[in-house]
């Protein structure tokens, strides 16, 4: 399940559906970097992972044409949303949207956890 919510109160600020299984919820990666060296070697630095590097990527086959015009009108209208997955809860843009044929593919960047 997935949940996209408004932070302040707005009567039609939130939307409630189960994505699809080829979403991707848990992709991301390492603040990793490698740098040559005169040597012949490298460096590689190591900053740790954070929950702003991810990026969400979801897709919904068959959506409610009711629940594709609420993420219309919260993609239009809020600059950031609260993202509800399993994993937790995530203050984040949606940074693009697109419904097609009652298809939704969003994207969606993650700001911080909750």
């Amino acid at each position: 399940m997935l949940s996209i919510t408004t932070s302040t109160y707005d009567y039609w600020g939130q939307v409630l559906f189960s994505e699809d299984p080829d979403s991707e919820l848990k992709k991301n990666m390492r603040r990793v970097s490698r740098k040559a060296t005169l040597d012949g070697g490298c460096s590689i630095t190591d900053q740790g992972f954070s929950h702003s590097d991810r990026t969400l990527t979801i897709r919904k086959t068959g959506i409610s044409r009711e629940d594709a015009n609420t993420l219309w009108y919260l993609f239009q209208t809020y600059s950031l949303v609260q993202v509800s997955i399993l994993d937790g809860c995530y203050l984040a843009a949606i940074e693009d949207v697109d419904i097609v044929e009652g298809n939704l593919r969003m994207k969606i960047l993650i700001k911080y956890k909750l």
